[in-house]
């Protein structure tokens, strides 16, 4: 949590304290204080969660009730609408007691009953956007001047956080579940250019950059053909295409005659009209020529080579040096006017669409990559990615660091990832198990154990250290500490670890 959101947490404490030590709801029409004890229960349905603040019941006393209605589809306060208390008997009498919000969420609704005994309670919750039913169970009416017994609510170390900071603040809650998942290690990663999406562009000849060149800034995307540089060559034979082509064809034309002379004297020798010595002086001139043929095609050939492999010459002989794929200018190592070299390098051009999650698995778990067949990107504040199958797994531990690579192949045209940049991997690596399971969001680091808040009432939650298992698809095992059904919250939880550690939180119990 950075500092801003702390202190927003903070001035949001401040400005509930008045309401946390009462709910502004009295107790009677005559403004008297109810010393009955007071009772409270929370109920969850699918839709919304209960908790309700009643005194105990007397024989013919007047209570107030506060009743909290949380709508579960978004954690927010029910505000409209109308609360229904029934309460049915053993012989049969139905009571209703009707009442509207006091304020958002909160309920207050009037309760007396004439006739001690033991009724059965439920609550309905009827408003215009959703309507639900808690059914309570058994409730005991005391008769007046009977010994009021109430179950034991004993808070022990429970932390208290009001409904009215929960509906205000970032909250939500979620229950433990038993989920199927799969076996898990999770090792760090860095983002890669996929294998040919990383191009060193280099200086096809000597030569100087164009003074009027735009150079490009890194960061820059360009597309594949955009010209990235042009160099004027410096050697004159290079500028020269006419010289270079002419000396091609009189190289030819030497060499057809050389060998037409060859035949010739090969003929008279034969005939015994010439020498032999004219023989061999002929072909070291059809060898000689056919040499001076080849380097004057070696050099058009290199002309063209270095034409089509920079874009081509432009009228004033310059080559054009264009990107070979879409991607982005990552380094530029040259200035307008400046001279370079034959392969020095000018810029670097990398693919950031299309990239590859490098993993670095520990020796000790390279065992365990045999089963590895998919994998999840892991990045702070954001929900796991699926990667599917792995591109390819490492079979060569890496000598000083004693790690083997892993890689996955990843779609980055929507700019999530930076090359470079540091992620975590998470490789499954295993059979899928059933075992209670809470979202990740839950787990709080509290002072190096990870620890989840566990709701135990309406207002009050228990911190309980956990040890975890696999993780997968935002989710994750506990092994110890808390058992399906049971509630923890998944949204806010460190906001309840901040209500824990603040003396100026009030305790639980507040009065309605």
């Amino acid at each position: 949590m950075n500092r801003t959101r702390l202190l927003l947490f903070l001035a949001a404490l401040v400005a509930l304290m008045p309401a946390c030590g009462r709910h502004d709801h009295p107790h009677d029409d005559h403004g008297a204080v109810d010393e009955r004890p007071t009772m409270a229960v929370t109920h969850w349905t699918d839709r919304t969660e209960l908790f309700m603040e009643y005194p105990v019941f007397v024989a013919g006393e007047s209570g107030r009730s506060a009743i909290h209605v949380t709508d579960l589809a978004d954690f927010s306060p029910l505000a409209v609408g109308e609360a229904v208390v029934v309460l049915r008997s053993e012989d049969g009498q139905v009571l209703e007691f009707r009442g509207g919000p006091s304020r958002p969420g909160i309920f207050g609704v009037d309760l007396e009953v004439d006739q001690p005994g033991v009724y059965n309670m439920t609550l309905q919750v009827d408003a215009p956007v959703l309507q639900d039913l808690h059914e309570l169970g058994p409730v005991t009416v005391h008769a007046p001047g009977a010994p009021l017994v109430t179950a034991d609510q004993e808070e022990g170390e429970a932390i208290s956080f009001l409904k009215e900071q929960q509906w205000t603040l970032e909250f939500g809650i979620t229950p433990v579940e038993v989920r199927s998942l799969r076996s898990s290690i999770t090792v760090p990663a860095v983002v890669h250019p996929r294998t040919g999406g990383d191009a060193l562009l280099t200086a096809p000849v000597p030569g100087r950059v164009d003074p009027a060149s735009e150079v490009p800034v890194p960061g820059v995307r360009v597309r594949a053909g955009a010209v990235l540089v042009r160099i004027a060559p410096r050697s004159d034979d290079l500028r020269d295409a006419a010289g270079l082509r002419a000396a091609v064809v009189e190289a030819e034309q030497e060499h057809l005659l050389a060998s037409r002379e060859s035949d010739r004297a090969e003929r008279l020798v034969e005939a015994r009209a010439l020498p032999s010595r004219r023989l061999d002086e002929a072909e070291a001139a059809v060898t000689a020529t056919k040499a001076r043929l080849g380097a004057a095609r070696e050099r058009w050939s290199r002309f063209e080579a270095l034409s089509q492999s920079s874009g081509g010459a432009s009228d004033e002989g310059a080559f054009t040096i264009r990107a070979p794929f879409d991607g982005v200018v990552s380094e530029v190592r040259f200035a307008a006017g400046a001279s370079v070299e034959e392969n020095q390098v000018l810029l670097q051009l990398v693919d950031s669409d299309r990239v590859h999650i490098v993993g670095a698995v520990p020796e000790s778990r390279t065992a365990t990559l045999e089963a590895l067949d998919a994998g999840e990107l892991l990045r702070d504040g954001s929900p796991p990615v699926p990667l599917g199958r792995p591109l390819a797994v490492g079979h060569v531990v890496e000598p000083v660091a004693r790690t083997t690579e892993v890689r996955f192949a990843f779609d980055n045209r929507e700019k999530r990832l930076r090359i470079g940049q540091s992620v975590g991997l998470r490789l499954f690596v295993g059979n899928e198990e059933a075992r209670p399971a809470i979202r990740e969001s839950a787990v709080v680091d509290d002072g190096g154990r990870p620890v989840v808040f566990v709701q135990s009432g309406g207002e009050s939650f228990e911190r309980r250290p956990v040890r975890l298992g696999s993780h997968a698809d935002g989710y994750v095992h506990v092994l110890e500490g808390v058992r399906p059904g049971e509630r923890v919250v998944h949204r806010g939880a460190y906001l309840v670890r901040l209500a824990a550690l603040s003396t100026q939180i009030p305790a639980h119990g507040h009065v309605h």
